[in-house]
């Protein structure tokens, strides 16, 4: 059994371990702690992933699915130019993507990359929605395949689907100089819809594309139409049999 006095030395010891640690050591750390935040690059605290999930406001990319590509098509406008549009569906109803890095490639023949198109598009929530590019050029080559990729990962943050507008009748004057008139309502109530891009697919009896076209919606308030024009310089090389009109309003 250790003496009265070693336990006296021993109690002194601990004591002067207590007091270092909180004379020093306590200081010492709540000088170099740092508080986990939203943008500290780091997966900390309550989130599910870096910097994203529990109480941050930035949504993590993991927890919903990316946006898939149905389909990527390019046609000729003239001799040497072309426009390119892929059709994609983003599967998540309650989420939006503000910017996303996107790359169109157009191929000939014998798989030479014959023209590449970067930018960057807008994803809507939960709707199927298009990415246009015109006035490709591809000089004396002749693209047979185009791809789409996103390069980038979506920002997504809460979103739905906003345009309440809603195609009547379309059409079409397939003659020389085809064209298409559109006449859309926006079916909203209470909500105008400005800078809305639409999109106007026409497919074949075997629903293959043939021609699509793109314009733009400035304003139009609730409960009013307006006619949407579209046109092509040349003659479609297959009868028309489907149109499809497309919306994407960004918030």
């Amino acid at each position: 059994m250790a003496s009265w006095s070693t336990r006296r030395k021993t109690g002194f010891f601990f004591g002067f371990l207590v007091f270092f640690a909180l004379a020093v050591g306590l200081p010492t750390f709540l000088a170099l702690y740092k508080a986990p935040t939203c943008s500290d690059g780091k997966q900390n605290g309550e989130e599910r992933g870096v910097d994203c999930g529990g109480a941050c406001t930035k949504l993590c990319p993991a927890d919903f699915a990316m946006p898939k590509v149905l389909w990527s098509h390019s046609v000729r406008v003239v001799p040497g130019i072309y426009n390119s549009l892929a059709y994609i569906e983003n599967p998540n109803p309650t989420v939006e993507a503000g910017s996303i890095s996107y790359t169109f490639k157009l191929y000939d023949g014998d798989g030479i990359l014959v023209a590449e198109r970067k930018g960057k598009s807008f994803i809507p929530a939960g709707q199927r929605f298009a990415v246009f590019e015109g006035t490709i050029e591809t000089g004396e080559r002749f693209p047979v395949r185009t791809t789409f990729e996103f390069t980038g990962v979506p920002g997504w943050r809460p979103g739905m689907s906003l345009a309440k507008l809603r195609a009547l009748s379309v059409d079409l004057a397939d003659d020389g100089s085809p064209k298409a008139e559109a006449r859309v309502k926006n079916e909203s109530v209470d909500r105008a819809s400005r800078d809305v891009d639409v999109f106007i697919v026409l497919y074949d009896d075997e629903d293959n594309r043939i021609a699509f076209s793109k314009t733009v919606v400035e304003s139009l308030l609730p409960g009013e139409t307006t006619t949407l024009y579209f046109t092509w310089p040349e003659k479609f090389s297959r009868p028309v049999v489907r149109k499809e009109v497309l919306f994407v309003e960004k918030p």
